[in-house]
């Protein structure tokens, strides 16, 4: 089941980069680009293993710079600075409450971007 799991997210990620590249309807509605891979990054951190995490962040990194204008690996280490932490202290945290996922989630999604600057 742990490998159906980690196959899961990995489609997901992939499915959620091509969403963000070929959809511009966000990105005009809101006028800014919805940025998926950190919550499913936070997701993977919470439920899964470290080496399901750290693929994630790898091939996510990889497949998010190849479809935008960053430089190709910048966003590798910033995916990792979030879900490594995360995985490392997943039994202090509420991970059953959707309250606490949810501001998880918004706090990488903020993270993430600002990161990826610092790093270019």
């Amino acid at each position: 089941m742990n490998l159906l799991n980690s196959i899961l997210i990995l489609v997901a990620a992939f499915l959620a980069v091509f969403a963000e590249a070929a959809f511009s309807f966000p990105h005009h509605l809101l006028g800014a680009q919805i940025d998926l891979l950190p919550a499913l990054m936070i997701y993977a951190a919470l439920n899964l293993d470290i080496f399901t995490v750290s693929l994630l962040a790898v091939l996510g990194g990889l497949w998010f710079d190849s479809l935008s204008a960053n430089p190709f690996g910048i966003t590798i280490l910033p995916l990792y600075a979030i879900g490594f932490p995360i995985w490392w202290k997943r039994d202090l945290l509420l991970r059953e409450l959707p309250f606490a996922q949810v501001i998880l989630g918004a706090t990488a999604s903020a993270i993430v971007p600002a990161l990826t600057v610092c790093f270019c």
